[in-house]
């Protein structure tokens, strides 16, 4: 799956809503072309919502995915996390640390590619899968 984040104007990042389940057999020219949809709907200085009352930014995909819970979707989950400014795009394998510490993000890029194309991206981030934990 591919999901997109936006950051609100307090500076965190949130679900904006984006996003799409992939085949497991996706090539790497499916990941990278969804990944890049998913960076062009992120956005910057959106409003923050209130998440105490309504559902979660979140739960649109819990719900298509038949989740009830992060903590059920974060389950044995691999995250790539994969960020864009300018034209420069950085891929970044994570560790999921459980409820303790939710993702980790590496300290460095697994790769670091100015104006990929779809299937160098898809590349980029099956080698960061690699990499997960």
């Amino acid at each position: 799956m591919a999901s997109s984040s936006s950051q609100t104007k307090d500076g965190f990042w949130i679900s904006n809503g984006a996003f799409e389940v992939l085949a497991s057999g996706a090539s790497d020219r499916e990941l990278g072309a969804a990944v890049l949809r998913m960076l062009d709907a992120s956005r910057t200085g959106v409003r923050t919502p209130n998440l105490r009352h309504g559902p979660s930014p979140f739960a649109p995909v819990l719900e298509t995915l038949g989740l009830r819970t992060w903590s059920a979707y974060a389950r044995g989950l691999l995250h790539v996390h994969v960020e864009r400014e300018d034209d420069v795009v950085r891929v970044t394998a994570s560790r999921n640390g459980g409820s303790r510490e939710g993702l980790v993000g590496s300290a460095e890029p697994v790769a670091v590619i100015e104006r990929p194309g779809d299937e160098a991206l898809g590349a980029a981030i099956r080698t960061a899968f690699a990499h997960c934990s």
